[in-house]
């Protein structure tokens, strides 16, 4: 990938301390449930036990993974990674119509020529929301505004 033309937002520096206490605890929670004689079906601590993966996946894809969106070909690539996430997708250039931080919901919003609105990113950091959307009209030329 050429440098110059590619943009990463961390999903760390979105991270909040709450969530992180809110998933941990929930988990010890569950495993201590699960793990008490006679309390629940082996179903049941296979569900709990499934619930618990699932949260903790999420936290470590929080803190490790990013969104990265570069132009590549006439298109602009976006990827989440390096941890797997849901499918990243290729919106070709001529189909943006607007590629903008929205202030109020703290979104990175693409608008295409079709009318979509896809969400390329939430609960952005408030304090970076004009850096990141400088970022991505200087770094990437898509025109963005806030």
């Amino acid at each position: 990938m050429n440098s110059d033309r590619v943009v990463h937002l961390s999903w760390r520096e979105r991270l909040h301390p709450v969530y992180v206490l809110s998933v941990l605890g929930f988990v010890a929670v569950l495993g201590a449930i699960a793990t008490r004689e006679g309390q629940f079906q082996s179903v049941h601590r296979a569900t709990m036990a499934l619930a618990s993966v699932g949260l903790v996946y999420s936290l470590v894809a929080q803190i490790f993974n990013a969104t990265t969106l570069a132009i590549e070909e006439g298109a602009l690539r976006i990827l989440h990674g390096p941890l797997p996430w849901r499918a990243g997708m290729q919106v070709p250039l001529a189909q943006i119509r607007q590629l903008c931080c929205d202030p109020h919901s703290r979104r990175l919003v693409l608008r295409t020529a079709l009318g979509e609105e896809l969400v390329l990113g939430e609960n952005l950091p408030r304090a970076r929301l004009g850096a990141i959307d400088a970022e991505l009209r200087d770094r990437l030329g898509l025109g963005a505004s806030s």
